[in-house]
Parts: C-alpha cells; sequence; structure tokens
C-alpha cells in the first residue's frame, strides 16, 4: 500500500485516455511520461510508490509528487496541458503604430 499524502484515483474514462496517450505516444514527452507517471500511480490499479515510478519513467520522486499533487488540487486535464503564459517572455519591439 502506498502512503502518499497525494491520493490518485483515475475513472475509467481518465485512464483510457492516459493509456491511449501512452500507447500512442500522442503528444509530448512531458505529456507521456505525466499520463505515464499517473497509470502507475492509481490507488485502484498498480498504485506504486514513487520510487517504482522514478525506476519505471526517469521522472524525479519531487516531480511525481507534484504531479499526484496537480491531479488532486487542479483536476485531471492541468496535469496532462501545459499552463500558457498571460504574456510573452520577449517584449515586443515594434506595435503597430510604428
Amino acid at each position: 500500500m502506498n502512503a502518499e499524502k497525494y491520493i490518485v484515483r483515475l475513472s475509467d474514462e481518465e485512464r483510457q485516455k492516459l493509456e491511449t496517450i501512452v500507447k500512442k505516444l500522442k503528444g509530448t514527452s512531458q505529456k507521456v511520461n505525466r499520463a505515464l507517471a499517473l497509470l502507475h500511480a492509481d490507488a485502484n490499479g498498480p498504485d506504486w510508490t514513487n520510487e517504482q515510478i522514478t525506476q519505471r519513467t526517469g521522472l524525479t520522486a519531487r516531480a511525481i509528487t507534484n504531479i499526484r499533487k496537480q491531479l488532486v488540487t487542479e483536476g485531471f486535464e492541468a496535469v496532462l496541458h501545459r499552463k500558457q503564459r498571460r504574456s510573452s517572455a520577449v517584449p515586443q519591439k515594434l506595435d503597430g503604430l510604428q
């Protein structure tokens, strides 16, 4: 049994979506690794520890803890998709008026 603070419980629909991402390698490598980590961390499935998931995926234990936390606090879609910047990292040199 896993003694993690954030327990991952996936619905059948979520599990199926993650399995599709992993099977087809659909999306970025970050998305595939996160999907794989969630599948292994599922309390209704394998319920692996962070150390076991680290060995399987190559992610750090801290990253796996963050993935678990994000799933519990922000939801399923937030884990798979990166946050978008509100503004560009580099300000525009020219605007439409120049």
